[in-house]
């Protein structure tokens, strides 16, 4: 009985080692397409994504030969995956989520630095200077996914009731502080209310101009006087300031009293200041359709691009990848930032059903794509290679959006000093993950405004400096500077 266990066992072991080594090695199959597994991030699974990915394939099958079997996963599952060393083709990355620059710095993804200007050489044409997020020691190891690449904060305003009823002006910019007298109009006639949106993740985007180099612990200012250099968060005095005015705003009954643990605001349609990162020309925070009236922004900050920014979403192809396999990912990913209609296939569905396109090729979603497909735009490739979404058909978007917000990036934008910069987190991982669970504590307290900064800081930063984040900053601003040099020495040649 034993040796025919063993027997078994071994039967068993053979057939898993060979489903295995297929996976990673079979190239096409019986339809003699080659097959992709693609992995991205994705809260929820569409429930239609079948239908829609059958019509991508037949696309992809007949341009290029290449079909993909598409999972959208959620976060935890996309880092299980990842630390598993699962088999995969193609995956998510970004610098939030599944970080690129970690993965790649471990040789988890595909050197593709030679390899994609030879085969896909209208992929390499149009990613342009934005390689320059995927670079790591000279060498590139993903695509960045090219959508909004810098970051645009906002506030969006209940026109109706701020211009409308009480005749303030909502300007086009303003600075952080200056919504304090519009929260104050609206607490003064509705003292029971709390005008300004805000649950435990803060205000969206409201650190956005510093440049994350480990977390919101350490970063870099866009806009330092001297040489750059990394700083612990306490020395932005920009920082310091947002934090005290949340903290007044807290006090004064602007914010919710449990904000630091309300999940969300969404619900409640009568809030008349809200938050939001996005681009100009989006639409998205403005449909009056979805808030019951006129809504109106105002850019307190950016726009901002940095490494950080530019890597907002990427795709990388597993280093186990064949040569074969490999040429095959990134043919498809060039399929995706080139050809319009094979975008709009995996952004919006199926035309007829899950959208139509509008007489001035803006796009506008059906009821069916609205609840069965919609995914995010940035989790499936190039945002901008996709036609532009209208809200509807009297609120009608610009075809031309994209074109226009890139050329702003070079008109206006506060491009990081230290884009390509990326610090090698192996060096100090013990006072990362440190100096990480203090912040922890203190995070969701400081963004909401719950508690005072100038006394909970000070706390952190002893608890900090005690963990030995000087010693993590000063070896950052070594590797920084070093880099700048060589920098210095490739201008001088």
């Amino acid at each position: 009985m034993k040796k025919r266990w063993m027997k078994w066992a071994a039967l068993l072991l053979a057939a898993v080692m060979t489903l295995t080594l297929t996976a990673c090695g079979k190239l096409t199959s019986n339809d003699g397409a080659v097959h992709l597994r693609w992995v991205t991030y994705g809260a929820a699974v569409p429930a239609d994504l079948k239908e829609v990915i059958a019509a991508a394939n037949a696309y992809s099958r007949e341009k290029i030969g290449v079909v993909v079997d598409l999972e959208l996963q959620p976060s935890d599952m996309l880092n299980l995956i990842m630390a598993s060393g699962e088999y995969y083709d193609i995956i998510y990355t970004c610098e939030w989520l599944n970080s690129y620059d970690k993965a790649a710095a471990k040789g988890l993804y595909y050197d593709i630095t030679d390899l994609a200007p030879e085969v896909a050489p209208e992929l390499y044409a149009a990613i342009g200077d934005y390689w320059e997020a995927a670079e790591l020691d000279g060498r590139i190891y993903g695509v960045p996914t090219l959508k909004d690449m810098g970051t645009e904060m906002m506030y969006r305003l209940n026109a109706d009731y701020f211009e409308g009823e009480k005749g303030m002006e909502i300007p086009e910019r303003m600075a952080f502080g200056d919504i304090e007298p519009f929260l104050a109009a609206y607490k003064a006639d509705y003292p029971q209310k709390y005008p300004l949106a805000m649950d435990k993740a803060g205000l969206p985007g409201f650190t956005n101009f510093l440049d994350r180099v480990i977390s919101m612990i350490v970063v870099i200012p866009y806009e330092q006087e001297g040489a750059p250099r990394a700083i612990p968060l306490w020395e932005s005095d920009e920082l310091m300031e947002r934090y005290r005015l949340l903290h007044r705003w807290y006090r004064l009954g602007y914010i919710h009293p449990d904000a630091s643990t309300i999940e969300g605001t969404s619900a409640d349609k009568s809030i008349p200041v809200r938050c939001g990162v996005a681009w100009r020309g989006y639409l998205g925070y403005s449909n009056p359709a979805d808030w019951g009236f006129q809504v109106k922004t105002s850019l307190y900050d950016g726009p901002y691009l940095s490494r950080a920014t530019e890597q907002g979403a990427m795709l990388a192809i597993c280093a186990a990848c064949s040569e074969e396999k490999a040429t095959a990912a990134l043919k498809y990913i060039e399929l995706l930032n080139t050809d319009r209609a094979f975008r709009d296939i995996l952004a919006y569905g199926i035309e007829g059903k899950h959208f139509s396109y509008l007489d001035n090729g803006t796009v506008l979603r059906t009821q069916a794509g609205r609840e069965r497909y919609a995914p995010a735009l940035y989790t499936l490739g190039s945002v901008v290679n996709a036609s532009v979404e209208s809200v509807s058909t009297g609120f009608v978007a610009d075809p031309d959006q994209w074109p226009k917000v890139f050329e702003g990036y070079g008109e206006y934008a506060v491009r990081s000093r230290t884009r390509g910069f990326s610090y090698d987190q192996t060096r100090k991982p013990d006072i990362i993950a440190a100096v990480t669970a203090i912040y922890a504590n203190y995070a969701t307290d400081l963004r909401t405004g719950t508690s005072d900064p100038d006394v909970v800081i000070p706390k952190m930063r002893a608890e900090m400096e005690a963990a030995g984040i000087q010693e993590l900053v000063d070896d950052i601003n070594g590797q920084l500077e070093a880099w700048l040099g060589g920098l210095n020495d490739k201008a001088a040649e």
